[in-house]
């Protein structure tokens, strides 16, 4: 037997075969026996019915003769005897013990009853009263009931000790049973409380049938008594919905830590838990709720992040690094962390192996990159990277989540959508070091189009040759041909890692171009990315790819073309004379402008290099070697076309012409043989003719001028060019007109026609007094002729040009204004000869009257 409590006593009851009211019959000590009696009436549970299995026992806090907190137990039984009217008379004995000696006990209701009932049947005739106890009478070992896993029982009292915190509870069912078993279950239902909160918590067996009574906890009937909740105890789970918030996060963290730890674990922690707590008090919820978290703190915040409280950052954390951590717990905390803004991944990093946090993080990174939200990925990866770097922790469990998530992603994204994971999330993120993230290396490695796809990405970021180059030595390790990585779909990918790692050369030989034209455009894209074009775009490797672009029947849906046209129309760096030439043939038979010429002649010559002219004499020299192989021959004259036409025109914001290596260009390929000389001629006169904007310079014109000697059917248009200079420098004053006629002469002299001689004269004959100065302009051109011409041309000629200025003057009174105007000059001369021609026969007069005079004189 087990050391007992001593309590104080008393017994309520009446006199037999008296008329007295009920009180104090005995008590100890006897100076308490007013205090027991108010005790009694303020616990006292109702009347009990005929049949009613008795003792009705209730629990209820008292306080002790120094003040301090006491737990009372009131037995309510029959006696044998009846009061003054045949009455039966009712006995409740009374214990009072102190609360700190039941709490140092550790018993639970039951076994402070039971203990209580012996007692009762012996109690001394003076002194206190012994309650004797047993070691299986702890709570702990009382409460049978406990099951490790949650049950159906474990819900229903877990719901009734939540209900209790928000008030009554009036337990409702068959009362007809054994009264200790009764008591059993609202001990059961307290035990899922702190032990503590029995220091103010009351409870009876029995209660009578519509009476209010003031336990907190009862069997009996919740209708007609306000506040109170019924739970019948064989229905179904009590409704939650009407718990409070506080009340709900408890009940929902007691089945939580229950599934976690077990039964026994749960109801030994609460039982531990005997600081007196007021179950009534303002923070009793809060109180409770502190206690049951002491048992799992990490579930504690799992759970309130579950219902949706504002928990900060650093409580997760806290929660995060505590040691035994469940994995319910661990998978809520770490999904919070993931998504709060004031958490890192310092906490997460040393439980990344376990697959809570894996599966965690992978949810939150598929989420991400699935939704578009890369900048919030890569700064997720970046820190969770760095967290396991600095902690010592292998990179392997990030490179499982990155390699599921890559393997599901390509699943989920839609066809054509560019991947989240290798065109989204990893060009942003730091390159791997060579021999790590190996899952996510062999997926890359093995999944066709993978590694080329993040090596694309890179092209548009920032310094990609740096990237890419970081980037290759990942994916194809060490840049020899005896060390070299597969790469499915991207056979270019390790060449491009030789050719940027300075190892050796690219190796991509006519053969391999021809055989492989996708991926030969792939590699002639990441050479001009990174800087690297000179090595590639060689002799062999051009031809290559001319054999399967003009060849291959692909080439007419654009299979084979598609990644090339893709390449070429990337502005491309600096790049040799010779590379420029192999580029701009390739461009040109694509249709796109010939970019490698323009960059060739807009880059400055850099010391101890050629100049402009050097460049441009091996330029062509490379471009007629590569136009006079097959296939690329049949193609020549348009390929030259389409490069003057580019190479010779004007920038109309500023006038600028083709510049220095545009006139080289056309001098180099008007010595070229068959129908290049044509192309030339062609090519000059469109921009002499067709460019009304070009600002010509004497360069320009010097330029114009050894054309034109090399090719003589453009002389006429250098004439042409020299009247339209001087005609736009000149006015209308005679001395103009006479240099203008000049030059229109000589030009007319060189094979130009005269509707070209009108056209250029039309704006400089559109100004000032228009008659006047086309006049004196075609009478000195008629003049000039003459000089140079006896045979009557000149008359000709003038009459031609007047034509042509009649055709070319549509919309213009140029025509009308000269005809005017020499109509009237000349109609001025007839009226100056009529009145010559009046003098004259005057003057004939007056002679002949002087000679007859003279003549009478000499008679």
């Amino acid at each position: 037997m087990a050391p007992g409590l001593i309590a104080d006593w008393a017994v309520w009851g009446k006199e037999p075969h008296t008329s007295s009211g009920y009180g104090v019959l005995v008590a100890h000590p006897p100076g308490r026996s007013a205090e027991f009696n108010a005790a009694v009436h303020h616990w006292s549970p109702g009347t009990p019915e005929p049949g009613d299995p008795l003792p009705w026992i209730t629990m209820g806090c008292a306080r002790g003769v120094d003040g301090a907190r006491a737990v009372g137990v009131f037995l309510l039984d029959r006696t044998d005897d009846v009061d003054g009217s045949n009455r039966a008379i009712y006995r409740i004995t009374h214990f009072a013990v102190p609360y700190a000696e039941v709490g140092a006990a550790g018993v639970g209701w039951c076994a402070l009853a039971r203990a209580a009932h012996a007692a009762a049947a012996c109690l001394p005739g003076t002194g206190p009263a012994e309650l004797a106890f047993r070691e299986e009478d702890q709570l702990v070992t009382d409460v049978s009931w406990i099951t490790p896993s949650v049950s159906e029982r474990t819900r229903w009292l877990a719901a009734a000790a939540a209900h209790l915190l928000d008030g009554p509870v009036a337990v409702t069912g068959d009362r007809h049973h054994e009264p200790f078993q009764l008591l059993r279950v609202l001990d059961s239902v307290a035990a899922l409380l702190p032990f503590g909160m029995r220091s103010t918590l009351s409870a009876a067996s029995s209660t009578s049938s519509g009476s209010e009574v003031p336990m907190r906890l009862y069997w009996g009937d919740a209708e007609g008594s306000p506040g109170v909740t019924g739970l019948p105890v064989s229905a179904s789970l009590p409704d939650l919905g009407e718990l409070s918030p506080q009340a709900r996060g408890y009940h929902d963290l007691l089945i939580d830590i229950w599934a976690t730890h077990g039964g026994e674990a749960v109801v030994r922690h609460l039982a531990d838990a005997r600081e007196p707590l007021d179950i009534a008090g303002p923070d009793a919820h809060e109180r409770a709720l502190e206690v049951l978290a002491a048992l799992d703190p990490s579930l504690a915040v799992a759970q309130a992040v579950s219902a949706g409280q504002d928990v900060d950052a650093d409580r997760i954390n806290q929660a995060l690094r505590m040691p035994g951590i469940s994995s319910r717990a661990l998978a809520v905390l770490a999904g919070k962390a993931l998504t709060h803004p004031h958490t890192g991944m310092e906490a997460l990093a040393p439980l990344m192996s376990s697959p809570e946090v894996s599966q965690a993080y992978r949810d939150q990174l598929f989420a991400d990159l699935l939704h578009g939200r890369t900048d919030v990925a890569r700064r997720d990866f970046e820190s969770m990277r760095a967290a396991l770097t600095s902690t010592g922790q292998s990179l392997a469990p990030l490179d499982e989540v990155l390699a599921g998530a890559l393997d599901e992603l390509r699943v989920r994204c839609p066809q054509g959508v560019p991947d989240p994971v290798t065109e989204g999330l990893l060009p942003s993120v730091a390159p791997f070091s060579q021999g790590t993230m190996r899952f996510t290396h062999s997926m890359l490695c093995q999944v066709p189009g993978l590694a080329g796809g993040l090596v694309r990405a890179l092209y548009a970021k920032a310094e990609p040759g740096v990237l890419v180059r970081a980037w290759l030595r990942w994916l194809c390790g060490k840049a020899g041909p005896e060390q070299r990585t597969e790469i499915a779909g991207g056979p270019e990918l390790p060449l491009l890692n030789i050719l940027l790692s300075g190892t050796g050369p690219a190796e991509a030989d006519r053969k391999w171009a021809a055989g492989h034209p996708e991926a030969a455009a792939r590699l002639l894209e990441g050479a001009v990315v990174c800087g690297a074009v000179d090595q590639v775009l060689l002799p062999g490797f051009f031809q290559g790819l001319l054999d399967r672009v003009l060849r291959s029947p692909a080439a007419a849906d654009g299979a084979s073309l598609s990644p090339l046209l893709r390449t070429l129309g990337r502005p491309p760096a600096p790049m040799r004379p010779e590379t420029a030439a192999h580029w701009d043939v390739l461009c040109l038979l694509a249709g796109l402008p010939p970019s490698g010429f323009l960059s060739l002649a807009a880059t400055a010559p850099q010391p101890g290099t050629a100049g402009v002219t050097g460049r441009v004499d091996t330029y062509v020299s490379t471009l007629r070697a590569a136009l006079q192989t097959r296939p690329a021959h049949q193609h020549a004259p348009a390929v030259v076309d389409l490069l003057l036409d580019q190479a010779l025109s004007v920038d109309r914001a500023t006038g600028a012409g083709p510049g220095q290596a545009g006139r080289d260009l056309a001098w180099h390929l008007s010595h070229w043989p068959g129908p290049f000389q044509q192309i030339v001629l062609d090519a000059v006169y469109r921009l002499a003719t067709e460019e009304p904007h070009w600002r010509e310079t004497s360069e320009d014109r010097r330029w114009l001028m050894r054309v034109a000697d090399r090719l003589p059917s453009l002389r006429p248009l250098i004439g042409l060019r020299q009247v339209q200079g001087l005609a736009s420098r000149c006015s209308g004053t005679p001395e103009d007109c006479e240099k203008l006629a000049v030059q229109v002469c000589g030009a007319r002299r060189a094979g130009a026609a005269n509707n070209q001689l009108a056209a250029a004269l039309q704006h400089w004959a559109a100004h000032g007094r228009v008659g006047e100065r086309v006049l004196t302009l075609l009478e000195a051109y008629e003049q000039v002729w003459t000089s140079y011409d006896a045979t009557g041309r000149a008359t000709e000629e003038r009459e031609d040009l007047e034509l042509a200025l009649i055709r070319c003057a549509t919309g213009h009174r140029i025509w009308t204004q000269y005809r005017d105007h020499a109509i009237g000059r000349q109609a001025q001369r007839k009226d100056d000869l009529d009145r010559q021609r009046r003098q004259c026969e005057r003057e004939i007069s007056r002679l002949r009257k002087l000679d007859a005079v003279a003549a009478r004189a000499r008679t």
